[in-house]
């Protein structure tokens, strides 16, 4: 499994908590077919963006996910974790 990087920007106003938990468990069965794992999500402060992190077979996974739920995003990467 990769560490895969989703970036999105909200133009239909502030993304928030409530928004996010209604997602969350209507995304999952999708998540789930296509082997996408979300791990963590961070919005900025004024909810207009967001940047999600899946664990997925690669990034054409999440894409394939995204589309398939809807959702527009800006850009989706590989990436490797540093702690």
């Amino acid at each position: 499994m990769a560490t895969i990087i989703l970036e999105q920007r909200f133009e239909g106003g502030p993304f928030d908590a409530e928004r996010f938990a209604a997602a969350q468990q209507r995304n999952e069965p999708c998540l789930t077919i296509h082997g996408v794992r979300h791990t963590v999500s961070y919005v900025a402060p004024d909810g207009l963006r967001m940047i999600c992190v899946f664990e997925a077979p690669d990034c054409e996974a999440v894409r394939r996910t995204a589309r398939q739920l809807g959702y527009r995003y800006d850009r989706v990467w590989s990436a490797t974790v540093v702690s």
